[in-house]
């Protein structure tokens, strides 16, 4: 018998030394990339920060080289759904007012529509305001649904027909031409277009939709709204609730990470760009919320290493107010 239990207890010893010899090889092996410069380096980071109260957005840059993140700019009401240029010089997007209720705010001179901020001279450009475009019936534009493509070049338009539905259209900013295209009727918007790709939710799964052949597949199942990578070979999406994230390699169909918020903290989920990636998709952007009493959290930016499976902080906003809302601003494709 006490053969038997030392044998036991050798085993065990042998078990766990064993575990803790591959723990310490992990942790010796992402040192290793780290340190030896194997590691992809990290591209400037860019993110919004809009305060309904305010009625503006601030611009925010993460630089890489310098391990700090900076102010960079402000634009007049809620500018979102960015996308910034190959050579970061501009940030186009789609400004319109939050809460819609402010919709009917008759003294207001603002103008929605399609707008872009110089990262050169700090100016903000209406492109094409909702008049302009003429676009559906009684400019029933749905800007939530509205993304640039092809540098900023190019507008993916969504507007409300009228059955109610969502019809989409490619609208060309340097010649105002807009083309119609065959996406099924539908009515929870899309999650983003890249390469004439356009991605969104339907039935517990997400559909990839080419915009150029009228392809139609299934990209994600049991997803809702994803987050997808420069080169569409990954993409992220959320749980049942904001409390996980996780990663998935579209190629290999497999997932390759899991993040989970603590029991008082929560993922910003609201928004297409509550998430991004870098542009060589190793690094992986997100928000996190440290709730506290009346409505305010900690709120911050981080990124996880694909690598290295950590995650980082790169801006940090104490006691921020539930009218303060964050996104980032994704590479143009």
């Amino acid at each position: 018998m006490k053969k038997n239990d030392k044998l036991f207890k050798k085993k065990i010893k042998i078990g766990v030394s064993a575990m803790i010899g591959l723990i310490l090889l992990v942790k010796v092996s992402r040192l290793i990339i780290i340190f030896s410069g194997d590691m992809p380096a990290m591209d400037d980071i860019y993110f919004l920060a809009y305060d309904s109260r305010t009625r503006e957005t601030i611009i925010y840059r993460y630089d890489a080289d310098m391990k700090k993140t900076n102010e960079v700019g402000k634009a007049a009401e809620y500018f979102h759904n960015c996308k910034i240029d190959s050579e970061k010089k501009y940030i186009t997007g789609v400004c319109n007012l939050w809460p819609p209720e402010k919709y009917d705010d008759t003294k207001s001179e603002f103008k929605s529509g399609i707008v872009r901020y110089s990262l050169e001279d700090g100016s903000l450009t209406l492109l094409r305001s909702e008049q302009q475009m003429c676009i559906g019936n009684n400019q029933s534009i749905f800007w939530d649904s509205c993304f640039p493509f092809d540098n900023g070049e190019k507008m993916l338009m969504c507007y409300v027909d009228e059955e109610n539905n969502f019809t989409y259209l490619l609208y060309d900013l340097a010649t105002s031409k807009a083309k119609k295209i065959g996406m099924p009727k539908m009515n929870r918007g899309v999650c983003d277009i890249r390469k004439g790709n356009i991605w969104y939710p339907k039935r517990k799964g997400v559909m990839q939709y080419n915009a150029k052949t009228g392809e139609l597949k299934q990209f994600l199942q049991n997803a809702d709204v994803c987050t997808v990578s420069d080169d569409s070979r990954k993409a992220s999406y959320f749980g049942n609730d904001n409390k996980k994230i996780f990663l998935y390699d579209t190629v290999r169909k497999k997932k390759i990470g899991t993040l989970k918020a603590g029991w008082n903290k929560a993922f910003g989920s609201l928004f297409p760009y509550s998430c991004g990636w870098d542009q060589s998709g190793n690094y992986f952007c997100y928000i996190e919320h440290f709730i506290k009493f009346f409505g305010s959290s900690d709120t911050r930016i981080k990124v996880y290493n694909l690598h290295t499976k950590t995650s980082k902080c790169i801006f940090l906003h104490r006691n921020a107010s539930a009218t303060v809302q964050y996104e980032f601003v994704r590479n143009a494709d």
